[in-house]
């Protein structure tokens, strides 16, 4: 059983979305995305003129692009989608690019098709229209339609195609020829872009007709390849009846393209849409798309209660870790985190599993500019623990404090240089090597403001300089010593602090905790 009480890891394995795993979208941005586009194929759908339309999505790689085409193909049953990736197509001449959209709509598409204009001849039948009853070969011992049109579905009678043109008279050639080869479940695969193009403006027309659905040609991993541009532009040209073409790349390509190709760049440029995923890495729509998986396979109720739990770790990772600052690198840690907790039998994700989970799928991985070498799960935990102003000030105050007698156990104070008064200002004193005391203050506020003050406020009071460790970016002021401490000093100082007063200072922790103790001027 994997965390949650979810029966199944509910995070996709692969690096790239499957249609399964794009049944999934979570983040606004994402859904907004998709609006918009849904918006799009329902304006094609409310009016009555053969319109095409341009989407585009130009985005960096890991923000989501493939997912939300894979996405509208596995939920959106009033379209017929196809998906091509070119990135797993070569060559790419004109007759491969033709067979990939096809094959793109789906095994199961020719005979959708196929079933639906067999349907559509037999009304015509049943209408007592005779080149559709003769289409079904009637004899003198079998003449129920029904059973006729049941036969020929499943393959036991042979149509008479030789009526497909009177039935559809009123059809193009291409139109009647493409019902033709669907009927024998064969679509011819040409070299001439005259034919190709002809060819999909009949399949787009034929799925609005007999499958009343607006087409969809989603182009994946857009380059700057010759043959793919010119088919591109080429089938933009065409303005194909009821269709929405989708095309999606990354600025990088995007670039390349516009030196390559200029007129279908200009195309490219004049898009009807121009779908927006920007701010697809912030942490809010990371979070959502996390939790939404869970969401959707978990069937404990109670689960909302952990949201917000599971939000703050995985806050910690990506603030920490540029690694995981997209979606994609997120979903894959979560997945093996999962796996982890499975094995581990824990009912919840924890810092240790994920902690575990990085150094097995990420074994290089360590936070950076962390001199005690905090392990991920003891940083992860006092960054969430920590996160109220008093709290932190408190603990690092005492740290500071720990650290002073650390130095005095080493060595690196005398006993007589040890000195820590009690006074409302200065949180620690020691004397330095030139004999002169030093007051240490620790200042830490959300309101830099309030820390710039409380500094012009200070006093030497019994000392010769003060050292100040604050969390504000400021300059040293009234003769004191400014240090600013970022978020992973202040966590190596209340790691410290949490060994040293658990007696668990080990050797290799020795040398780093003086170096931690210089890198704040203590000694």
């Amino acid at each position: 059983m994997y965390p949650y009480n979810l029966s199944k890891n509910p995070y996709p394995s692969s690096p790239t979305p499957t249609l399964k795993d794009a049944t999934i979208l979570g983040g606004k941005r994402h859904k907004e995305a998709r609006d918009a586009i849904l918006e799009c194929i329902n304006d094609i759908k409310s009016k009555s003129d053969k319109d095409f339309k341009l989407i585009t999505i130009i985005q960096d790689v890991g923000t989501g692009k493939t997912h939300l085409a894979l996405h509208l193909k596995a939920t959106q049953k009033d379209i017929i989608c196809s998906y091509v990736d070119l990135s797993t197509l070569f060559p790419r001449g004109l007759s491969n690019l033709y067979n990939a959209i096809v094959q793109g709509f789906g095994e199961d598409y020719i005979e959708e098709m196929r079933t639906a204009i067999i349907n559509y001849i037999k009304s015509r039948a049943l209408n007592n229209e005779k080149p559709a009853k003769k289409f079904f070969r009637q004899s003198f011992f079998n003449r129920n339609i029904e059973k006729l049109a049941n036969e020929v579905l499943n393959g036991r009678r042979d149509p008479d195609t030789s009526y497909v043109n009177q039935i559809f008279n009123n059809y193009e050639a291409h139109e009647i020829s493409m019902i033709k080869n669907i009927l024998y479940k064969e679509i011819n695969v040409s070299n001439n872009l005259e034919d190709i193009l002809a060819n999909l403006a009949a399949l787009a027309k034929l799925n609005m007709l007999m499958l009343k659905k607006v087409t969809m040609i989603e182009i994946d991993e857009l380059d700057a390849d010759r043959d793919a541009t010119d088919f591109t532009k080429a089938v933009i040209n065409a303005h194909l009846p009821y269709t929405v073409m989708l095309l999606i790349t990354t600025p990088s390509l995007y670039s390349k393209i516009r030196d390559v190709n200029s007129s279908l760049f200009d195309r490219i440029e004049k898009a009807n849409y121009k779908v927006d995923l920007a701010g697809s890495s912030m942490f809010d729509e990371i979070a959502d798309i996390v939790l939404e998986y869970i969401r959707v396979n978990v069937k404990d109720l109670t689960f909302s209660s952990y949201e917000a739990d599971i939000t703050n770790k995985i806050r910690v990772i990506y603030d920490e870790f540029k690694e995981f600052r997209n979606i994609r690198s997120m979903l894959n840690i979560m997945y093996h985190t999962m796996e982890t907790a499975k094995r581990k039998g824990v009912n919840v994700i924890t810092e240790e599993v994920i902690d575990e989970t990085i150094n097995h799928a990420y074994p290089g991985l360590r936070v950076k500019g962390s001199i005690m070498n905090v392990p991920i799960s003891e940083f992860i935990k006092i960054r969430r623990e920590y996160r109220d102003d008093e709290r932190l000030e408190f603990s690092v105050k005492n740290a500071i404090k720990s650290l002073v007698m650390f130095a005095h156990e080493k060595g690196k104070i005398l006993p007589e240089q040890l000195d820590i008064e009690n006074t409302s200002d200065v949180d620690a004193i020691y004397v330095d090597d030139k004999g002169k005391r030093i007051g240490v203050v620790v200042t830490i506020s959300k309101d830099h403001t309030k820390i710039f003050e409380r500094i012009n406020k200070l006093k030497k009071e019994g000392v010769d300089k003060l050292i100040v460790l604050t969390n504000a970016n400021t300059v040293s002021q009234n003769g004191n010593t400014v240090i600013s401490l970022d978020k992973c000093k202040m966590v190596d100082l209340i790691y410290f602090s949490n060994k040293y007063k658990q007696e668990e200072i080990e050797e290799p922790d020795t040398d780093r905790a003086l170096v931690l103790a210089k890198s704040v001027l203590l000694c």
